[in-house]
């Protein structure tokens, strides 16, 4: 209820803490309060500070459950810093409009702005994340899903929820107040209704429990479905709403279709991007990858696309040679690993800047792939996991994707439990998908580029 608030207090401190800096910067190149000089600055750097906030964004310093006071945290700000000073050196030495051209100035509003943005953070994640405006809330039931959401709460308080209790006659095992009745446990609580009910499917026919949930309203209480809180949540649709009744009520086709539409020009101009960096790199890509190991420069697969239909996809190879046809494998099928032994040095490299992606560029010209969906998956495991989950076919409602929403999570799935759960994010992303999730995939993915994260 409160996480957005919560972002926007990040954010608000974040442009003070730069403003702060551009100030304090100011004032020690120039040894005396600012003047005309500070006043020609704000305009551009307050353009500069909108991206810095963009790059915040990217690398997932306003992600309330990673905001932590960790090494890895506080280089993120340092990552950040860096290129927030590359991309402004650049900014003001190669715009014409621009009549400044700051140079002490710049960086030392870089190491003030981003050391004073620091400091707020440090301070922020300490004494405010884990207690500012938490929502209270009472789970109705208990099941696995329940289980976990109270869990992630109690360890990652700073999403903003605090767990008042449960209702529920089993042996939970956590360290909760518990209560059979929703009157009960609300008078364990004192007599305070909280801000937040969620309620099991299972338990939303009992008559008792309905007649606690309807003076509940009086005290303005959200009442919400255990489904709807767990897909908000953790921003994927839990396993048990698995059913024909749940997928023809909730994944509406019809109503994007405007949408859909408008995501050909999208991937029109990410064609264009990336067969644009394909012919500057191929060369250099073609030459290293034949004189590093024997084998094709292209690595050609099997895929199954949009309603089930299969297509080759294109990759720039990146493991072993290992058969005549250019494969790694040996011995049927495989899922690739974590370290793959397979890989190659430079094979490396090209999934960490996941260069070896570009010649799906053919892929989307084709209309076999869209720049954003689900990762397209070979036919042979298709088989098995329909075989394990009769919604797996779900997936190819739409065309799969360079990058996606499961991806992002997770670079890998190799088991059936893993892809139940890549599973639930790709009908997440289906559900749901709209220009601004699709704004979120972009710029998330842009961060694998930058720290090179891709595998």
């Amino acid at each position: 209820m409160f996480y957005r608030l919560k972002q926007l207090i990040l954010l608000f401190g974040d442009l003070c803490a730069l403003y702060a800096g551009l100030y304090l910067g100011v004032t020690l190149r120039y040894l005396h309060s600012p003047d005309a000089k500070f006043i020609n600055l704000v305009g551009p750097l307050t353009l500069l500070f909108a991206l810095a906030i963009i790059i915040f964004f990217i690398i997932g310093l306003y992600d309330l459950g990673k905001a932590r006071n960790t090494s890895t945290f506080f280089q993120k700000i340092i990552f950040a810093a860096g290129v927030w000073l590359i991309l402004s050196i650049l900014f003001f030495y190669t715009n014409p409009n621009v009549t400044v051209s700051p140079k002490t100035t710049l960086l030392l509003v870089t190491i003030c702005g981003f050391g004073a943005l620091t400091i707020w953070r440090a301070v922020y994640n300490r004494f405010l994340s884990a207690n500012l405006l938490r929502t209270p809330v009472i789970f109705v039931g208990f099941n696995h899903e329940i289980e976990e959401l109270t869990e992630v709460m109690m360890k990652v308080p700073e999403r903003g929820y605090t767990v008042s209790g449960l209702v529920t006659n089993a042996d939970t095992g956590l360290d909760l107040p518990t209560a059979e009745t929703l009157d009960e446990l609300i008078k364990k609580n004192h007599g305070f209704y909280p801000n937040l009910i969620v309620i099991s499917e299972k338990s939303a026919s009992d008559t008792t429990l309905l007649n606690s949930l309807y003076r509940a309203l009086y005290q303005q209480v959200s009442i919400i479905p255990l489904a709807e809180f767990y897909e908000d949540f953790f921003k994927r649709i839990p396993p048990y709403a698995f059913s024909e009744d749940w997928f023809v009520t909730h994944l509406n086709e019809q109503t994007k279709k405007i949408y859909d539409r408008f995501r050909i020009l999208v991937d029109v101009f990410f064609t264009f991007i990336m067969g644009l960096v394909f012919l500057i790199v191929f060369p250099f890509i073609a030459i290293i990858t034949k004189l590093t190991s024997p084998g094709p420069i292209f690595f050609i697969q099997n895929r199954v696309g949009r309603m089930g239909k299969p297509f080759n996809i294109y990759k720039f190879r990146t493991m072993r040679s290992l058969n005549k046809e250019g494969s790694a494998e040996l011995e049927g099928p495989q899922y690739a690993t974590v370290n793959d032994s397979r890989v190659t040095k430079f094979g490396n490299f090209l999934r960490k800047t996941r260069l070896d992606e570009l010649p799906q560029f053919i892929n989307i010209l084709k209309g076999e792939m869209a720049v954003i969906g689900p990762r397209p998956e070979r036919p042979e495991f298709v088989e098995k996991l329909t075989s394990a989950m009769p919604f797996y076919s779900l997936r190819h409602l739409v065309k799969p994707g360079i990058t996606g929403w499961a991806q992002l999570q997770k670079s890998y799935y190799g088991t059936i439990e893993e892809n139940l759960v890549k599973l639930e994010y790709d009908l997440y992303y289906i559900k749901n998908r709209s220009l601004i999730l699709d704004v979120v995939i972009i710029l998330r993915t842009f961060e694998v580029l930058l720290r090179m994260m891709g595998r």
